[in-house]
């Protein structure tokens, strides 16, 4: 018996079900698909690219201006605090109180893009600061025969200072010190002087034939040794362990009536402008009432050069002389 014949489509063990085909590859949209993802990862990392070296530059640095900013109103409410403290303090049996400020070591950071920019604070009291020291001769006599000379041996002398020092990544880098009763700032295009110590100088006589009443307050620091970095705030405590007021009369005509002031400093250029200016604003003439000096002594060391500077006041009728001695302390908050 004849077999039917077998449909072309089928073999000969076949159940009668069609084949499926496996699906072809689109390489065109595999290609699409991966072009896509590239390009998107190129636009993410532009974008990122213009954040990292555009924005975070620029906010960087206005953190760190910021926190220049307050740090300077922190040594400088420290000044004002030490100096009302003084002026209550001159030949008073009234103790006076302690004084605290928080000063802030760093700028804010940004998160994953850019961390805080650390500081370094540093208390160098008197004695151990060889190259700041803040110096006054002066002769008295109280009856025209004995003398009192007034000078770096004695109550003439001051020293010490503390230091903030800001190496700024994005904002210029600073320095904030509070030395000799006066806060300074220092930087690379320069310094000055931005609150002064406690000195006043004016003329009651005739422009003729001056009579200078001068009144000027030395303040010298005393304490550890200390050098403390990091980021945060760290806190500094100031104690006034002595303050006493004398005023000199220049009533005989063989008193000095000169005075020589010498500061030995780092920061000599912000003093003789500071005292160059200071004395123009009194209207006194440069030469025939006062001079200013100074002499710059490098040692080979940039870290170790310093200024001595002078100023000299002539025709000086009454001298109001105040001595300060401040124990600074620095440390963690609420571990000093």
């Amino acid at each position: 018996m004849d077999l039917p014949p077998q449909h072309t489509s089928y073999s000969a063990n076949s159940t009668g079900e069609r084949i499926k085909k496996s699906p072809r590859w689109d390489s065109d949209e595999g290609v699409a698909a991966t072009v896509g993802t590239i390009m998107a990862l190129l636009v993410f990392l532009a974008f990122m690219g213009i954040f990292t070296n555009q924005f975070v530059p620029v906010w960087m640095s206005d953190n760190e201006s910021s926190h220049m900013s307050t740090a300077i109103q922190q040594f400088i409410s420290l000044k004002s605090s030490i100096d009302v403290s003084i002026s209550n303090y001159p030949n008073s049996l009234v103790a006076p109180s302690p004084i605290y400020v928080p000063v802030t070591l760093s700028s804010a950071g940004i998160p994953v893009f850019a961390g805080p920019t650390a500081g370094i604070l540093t208390l160098s009291p008197d004695m151990l600061s060889s190259k700041t020291s803040f110096n006054l001769s002066y002769v008295w006599t109280t009856d025209g025969v004995h003398a009192y000379k007034i000078d770096s041996r004695n109550d003439g002398h001051a020293g010490g200072y503390l230091e903030l020092y800001s190496p700024n990544r994005y904002f210029v880098e600073q320095r904030i010190i509070y030395e000799s009763g006066a806060v300074i700032l220092n930087q690379s295009d320069g310094e000055f002087i931005l609150a002064g110590p406690q000195l006043q100088v004016r003329n009651v006589g005739l422009v003729s034939s001056p009579n200078l009443v001068v009144k000027m307050t030395q303040v010298s620091i005393e304490g550890t040794n200390k050098t403390i970095g990091g980021t945060g705030s760290k806190g500094v405590t100031a104690e006034l362990q002595y303050a006493n007021t004398v005023a000199y009369l220049n009533n005989f005509t063989n008193n000095s009536d000169t005075i020589s002031i010498t500061i030995n400093s780092k920061h000599g250029i912000a003093w003789k402008n500071y005292f160059n200016s200071t004395m123009e604003s009194t209207g006194l003439t440069y030469g025939e009432n006062w001079t200013v000096s100074s002499t710059f002594h490098a040692t080979g060391n940039d870290l170790n050069d310093y200024y001595t500077v002078t100023i000299t006041l002539y025709n000086v009728k009454i001298f109001d002389h105040t001595v300060a001695q401040v124990t600074l302390s620095i440390g963690e908050l609420g571990m000093i």
